[in-house]
This record gives C-alpha cells, structure tokens and sequence, in this order.
C-alpha cells in the first residue's frame, strides 16, 4: 500500500481532556458522551454510572485511563483529602480546573506532540489500517493464511478519534509481543487489572465510585518512587511529551528513569495515527459520528522498553521463590473465580503472591467502612501474541481494620482455598478412576470438572466467607475462631463433590459397567473428601487445619488408655 493519505487540515485540534468523547451510561439508562472532568455530572439526580464502549477491552481501559488522570492532575495530598471527595464528590467545574493543568499532553492530533504518539511523523515507516490497533485483531501471519475464522480482518475500516484514541490507549496499556521490536506494555503482554469499588452513601452506584477508591495520595505516590529527586515535570510522566527511548540499543527505562506516575502512560509502540477529513461519517466500531476519521496508522519497532522494577497500582504482584523482582500477573484461560483469591484478593500463604497496592490499602480508606466494597477484575488471556479471551469477575469485598482479624481472615481463605484446590484434584481422579482401568494413562483435558466444582460451590464460598469475616470480629482474641467455619466449608466440599461424581460418572453409562471399579473410586472419594485415609487427613490437617476423624479418633483412644 502507498504511504500517500490526505491528513485532516488544522489548526483543529481533538483534545482528549477538553472533548466529549468519553461514552457512558446513566442510572437512567441514557447514554451519552462526556469529557472527562464530566464524571461527576448530575450526579445527586442522574449520576453517571458506567463506561458504555461497545467493546469490554475499551471499558476496562477507560477505567484506568481516568484514573490515572485523577492521579497525575488530581491527586488527594494525604488520606483525610481523599476521604473529602469521596463523602462530598469534586463538581466537574473544580475537576475542569485541575485537569487543565495537563490538557497540553492530551492533544489527539495537530502540529504539536500527540497523545501516546511518537514525536517523530515516522515518514517511511509501516503502514497499517486502524483495525490493526485493536489487540484481538488477526496479525499478519493468520491474514497470509486465511485463518481469521473467529475475527475477521477489516473489522473497522475507519474509526472516529474517539474510538482511535481508546484503542490506542487500550493497545499501550496492554500490549502484547507484537514481533521482533515491538515491545510489550509496562507490566507486559494482558496484565490483569484489579479495581476497588464500592457503594457512594447518597448516591449508591456510581462511576466515581469505580474510579476514586483506586486514587492514591500524593504521599503514597511519592513514597512508590525509586528515586526520593524523580521530576515532577510532564515530560517524565508523559513519554510522548519528548523524542521516544528508542531500545534498539538495548536500553532498557527503569523506574529510575521516570516519574512514577508513567506506570498510566507507559508507551511501548512507536505510533502515529492518520487522520482523514470526511463529511460526518460514523466511526465502523462505535457508529458515532465524526468529521474526521482515523483510517491507518504508521508504527515502527523498538519503542520504550520497559524494564522489570515498576509496580503498577492496580495488578497483583507475584515472585519466584529464589528471586526478588516482583513479576505482574495475568489472567488465566478458565476465568477468575474464588480459587484466585490467594495473591489477587489476599496475600498468598507462602507470601509470594500479593495484591495489587489499592487493593492491599483498601483497610486505609476508613470511609468505605459499611459501604460494602467489591473488586473488579480483567484482562485480556494472552498466549503471546494471540488474544484468547477477555476475561472479566466482579466479587465483594471484606473490610477487616484490625490487624489480627485481617491476619485470621487472610489465613482462612488461604486455607478454604487450598482446601478446594485439594477435593477438585480427589474428584478428577475418582471421576478417571471409575471411567478407565488405567486412569493414570488417560489423555485429555478434565479440567471442565473442576470449574464446574468452582461454580457449584462459589455462592456457598461467599457464604461462608461472609460467617468467617462476622466470627473473625466477634472472637478475635480466640487462638482459632474459625475452626467451626472451616468445618461447615469441609461438609460443603464434600457435598458437592459427591453430587458432581454422580453425575460424571454414573454407574449405567460406565465402559463395561465395571460397578467393581465404580464403587472403588466413589468410596475412596468419599473416604478422602470427608478427611478419611491418609489424603483426607492431609486435606483436613494440612489445607483446613482442623482436625481429621481418623486423627480424632486414636486421640480418643490413647486418652482411653491412658485412664
């Protein structure tokens, strides 16, 4: 393709700070677009509820996006001032103010620096269409064979600025290996994201509530800085603000090289948009109308190459056992679910795994004490270059403010959790058990039955969770106030393992019906998950820590002996 295309004429500029591009959804139902500043608008009678991209990538970034602009334009000087807007939200007239104060690094197009572009016009370099922004679109490879089967090529010929400026967004903060030189994103390829939200008091649900619960002060902002003198000028938060690091060298950007509010603005991609002037066309991904139109974009390799060392605010943090560089986490191809708590949701047992900064600080926010808050979890299922599935949970949240009861609290859903993992690993074997005489031979994937053991007993887990969180605050001080919690978790566990067994493996569809093999399987099954045998008594003593009734039992006896 030739790299002749007619730009749009200026001076008119798009500014993603000034414009209404932002589409949302009220408590009404309507929707509309706003700029950002607009979050708070009419929120006592109709306040605004959640982003309405038609795309849940683009929702999901939106998130962040206004996010970090509240923490770079916006941020709380310590906890009482985040506390102030949250019981009282800023009007969009004070936020307008606040955010003007970096409107210049917002500039979709025109003369000067762009918004997540490169400063230099990258005359020469590649040129794709639009569509190639979008993460899960079909790379060059599967084009070449013909193999977009799923997601076909050409999806959005043309795209409005607001919709290019979201997929250019969403692309940097998430992205993946794109070939040789074509870097990841800050916290690499489909970070998974984790989000606090909560209940506002007057106004019940709303956006700023999805938003300002994950805002930190200024003062823990610059307490995550490597370096005590990082600069506090826009050039150091906005890459785009100066000539790219180029990594064709192999020089790597270190915490150390910037202001530790670029976690938000991270630009791996070397980009530059194309902009096309048009008689009110509507965009092919959002159907809103625009007079100018993004078409294609020009990219070349080795942009910014983000070293390990940054932690972003909103991802869990993992390490292996023998480093100390902290990795990001991503999502895994079954989903989220209570079975990824440990280091998403709490610390993980063998603390290792930990979660993200806004959600380990979630006891600080005393205001939200009451409010009953949730987290909001997402991100894209990379298999490196290649976007399986977006994956996308929300569940509550438990607000524990004393230290002993969070170190209890954190203890049990380790405990329940490990637990869990222990009788899924029991069913899939008594389920192979009964359908094959050589079930330790038996090829193929059988982790369908464990996620249908997760969804069969994640209401109850909640549950549970909810009783252990009541008896955790009234008996603190007790060695273990859990003890009858786990017990009831245990009988759960072992109902619907049994019930998921029968139905997978009943005894008139077995090979042979082999009932020899059939009951076998089920009475170990039931040995094992009622803490029976030597594996129930390591999933009793081990996971749950309670005590097992084969281990009560010789207890009883030798106090009998005893007498």
């Amino acid at each position: 393709m030739g790299q002749a295309i007619a730009e749009a004429s200026y001076p008119a500029v798009f500014n993603l700070v000034d414009a209404a591009w932002l589409p949302v959804r009220r408590r009404s139902g309507a929707i509309q677009r706003i700029a950002p500043w607009q979050v708070n608008d009419h929120i006592e009678d109709d306040p605004i509820t959640a982003f309405a991209w038609p795309r849940p990538d683009f929702n999901g970034a939106a998130h962040e996006l206004l996010i970090g602009l509240l923490a770079t334009a916006a941020a709380p000087a310590d906890d009482d001032d985040w506390e102030a807007w949250w019981r009282e939200p800023p009007a969009p007239s004070l936020l307008k103010r606040r955010f003007a104060a970096v409107a210049r690094a917002f500039d979709l197009d025109g003369q000067g620096p762009r918004f997540l572009q490169d400063t230099d016009v990258l005359d020469g370099a590649e040129m794709k269409e639009i569509a190639a922004l979008l993460i899960d679109a079909p790379g060059k490879n599967t084009l070449s064979n013909n193999a977009d089967l799923f997601v076909k090529r050409g999806g959005s010929p043309g795209m409005c600025r607001a919709a290019a400026a979201m997929a250019l967004y969403t692309l940097n903060a998430y992205a993946p290996t794109g070939g040789v030189g074509h870097r990841t994103s800050l916290r690499g390829g489909g970070p998974l994201t984790t989000l606090v939200v909560a209940c506002h008091g007057a106004y019940g649900d709303t956006l700023w509530g999805r938003v300002w619960p994950n805002v930190e002060s200024r003062e823990q902002i610059g307490g995550s800085c490597a370096e005590p003198d990082a600069r506090d000028d826009l050039e150091s938060v906005f890459p785009w603000l100066l000539p790219t690091r180029v990594s064709n060298g192999g020089l790597p950007t270190t915490p150390s090289d910037v202001h530790p509010l670029q976690v938000y603005w991270g630009m791996p991609r070397r980009i530059r948009l194309l902009f096309k002037d048009v008689e009110r066309r509507l965009c092919g991904l959002t159907a809103m109308e625009d007079d100018v139109l993004v078409t294609h974009y020009r990219t070349r390799n080795y942009g910014t190459n983000y070293s390990e060392g940054f932690e972003h605010p909103l991802t869990p943090y993992y390490r292996q056992r023998t480093k100390i560089t902290k990795l990001p986490v991503h999502p895994k191809p079954e989903g989220i679910c209570y079975r990824h708590w440990p280091g998403i949701v709490v610390r993980s047992r063998d603390r290792l795994r930990e979660p993200a900064r806004v959600v380990r600080r979630l006891p600080e926010k005393t205001a939200l004490r009451g409010r009953s808050p949730r987290f909001a979890a997402f991100g894209f299922d990379m298999d490196n270059m290649k976007a399986r599935s977006w994956v996308e949970s929300e569940a509550p949240l438990w607000l524990l403010e004393d230290g002993t009861a969070r170190e209890l609290f954190e203890s049990y859903v380790n405990q329940a959790t490990a637990a869990a993992h222990t009788v899924t690993r029991l069913l899939v074997r008594a389920v192979k058990s009964a359908w094959y005489d050589r079930p330790s031979e038996a090829s193929g994937d059988y982790g369908f039955i464990s996620e249908r053991f997760y969804r069969e007993t994640e209401r109850e887990f909640y549950r549970v969770l909810d009783n252990a969180e009541r008896t955790i605050a009234k008996m603190a001080d007790q060695d273990d106030p859990t003890i009858p919690v786990r017990e009831r978790w245990s009988t759960i566990m072992a109902d619907a393992a049994l019930r998921l067994f029968d139905e997978y493996a009943p005894p008139d569809a077995l090979e042979n019906r082999n009932m020899r093999r059939y009951v076998k399987a089920r009475f170990f099954l039931k040995l094992a998950v009622t803490g029976r045998g030597k594996s129930g008594r390591s999933l009793y003593e081990r996971d749950l820590g309670i005590v097992s009734p084969d281990t009560g039992r010789a207890r009883k006896a030798k106090r009998l002996e005893v007498q």
